[in-house]
């Protein structure tokens, strides 16, 4: 049985580093795929494993070390700026302002460097390669700065990479939340097919499947997230999907991880592309015995910040390890 493949990367926030982002989200989608009869709604973790797994991309540690030495630089200087009594008040906003600038410009700059993007690009394409010849279906799954580099890596791999063009290979669909794609579009330096130019037409390959999608997903009150869908109208194949994450900026930025609309669409594509992989909704051994009665809701879940929930880089779980763990089964 070939199995959907979802990889996910994540954004802006240092506190990736110490637990699973894409958790709540991976509970949200496969209560979904319980929904559609995907996986049976009595399956194992091993069982599970065989129809769906959920992998992540943690790039966060990249430029960590210069950055907690600005921070650390400017914590000495802050004085200058901000008098004890000003941090009492309301100009200590402004001082929280400057250090989330600091951790979030960082970031961008870390990935602007040519060497950094190749080595943050390579631990994508290592999560993906070992699926490019299986018949599996691999999907990709990115937020914010996370989109850019899905971006990318798919652009310059689909055009250029040896195996994935000797095994036909590309995602299935590319899914982006929260995305500032077309802010880096005005980094002129960049190919024109990257810009979307008409000039770009003849110039691009698509990105995913002929049978797949790409969906952009992203909220009115999400400062961060740009529509793509005229922009990239002669270069891609995107469409818009306005979602509801937050009633403010930050919220809406970071609430795609925990939204169920988002996830029942990721869900819904995952159940035709599990269809089309192996012809029918469920394998012979592991038929649904009826639809599960979830509607998964933020209370279902765990808070990942818990110290339950931990995770460290280098004690990182195994697929069915990490099942038996965020699905209580």
């Amino acid at each position: 049985m070939n199995t959907l493949r979802i990889i996910f990367i994540h954004g802006i926030t240092p506190t990736v580093i110490s637990w699973d982002f894409s958790e709540r989200l991976s509970k949200l989608i496969l209560k979904k795929l319980i929904q559609y009869q995907v996986v049976p709604p009595d399956a194992n973790a091993e069982e599970i494993a065989q129809i769906v797994t959920f992998e992540r991309v943690n790039y966060s540690m990249v430029g960590e070390d210069a950055e907690q030495r600005l921070l650390q630089a400017y914590e000495q200087e802050a004085d200058k700026l901000y008098s004890f009594a000003a941090r009492l008040n309301r100009m200590a906003g402004l001082d929280k302002i400057r250090r989330q600038i600091i951790t979030s410009v960082s970031d961008v700059l870390v990935y602007k460097s040519e060497y950094w993007s190749r080595e943050i690009q390579k631990m994508v394409l290592d999560k993906i390669e070992p699926y490019i010849a299986t018949g599996d279906s691999v999907s990709i799954v990115s937020h914010s700065l996370g989109s850019v580099v899905a971006f990318d890596t798919l652009y310059e791999s689909v055009g250029h990479n040896p195996k994935w063009k000797d095994d036909d290979f590309r995602p299935t669909n590319l899914f982006t939340m929260g995305s500032p794609i077309a802010l880096f579009t005005l980094d002129l330096e960049r190919e024109p097919a990257r810009r979307g130019s008409k000039a770009s037409e003849e110039q691009h390959e698509p990105l995913v499947r002929d049978d797949g999608v790409w969906y952009n997903f992203l909220d009115a009150q999400d400062v961060i997230a740009y529509p793509l869908q005229i922009l990239f109208k002669d270069a891609f194949n995107v469409e818009d999907i306005v979602v509801q994450t937050g009633t403010n900026p930050r919220k809406a930025h970071d609430g795609y991880w925990e939204n169920a609309e988002v996830a029942d669409f990721i869900a819904g594509r995952l159940k035709l592309d599990f269809l089309r992989i192996n012809g029918t909704g469920a394998s012979d051994d592991l038929t649904p015995t009826g639809l599960a009665d979830v509607e998964p809701t933020a209370s279902d879940m765990i808070d990942p910040t818990s110290e339950h929930h931990v995770v460290k880089e280098d004690e990182a779980p195994d697929e069915v390890s990490l099942l038996k763990r965020l699905f209580d089964l």
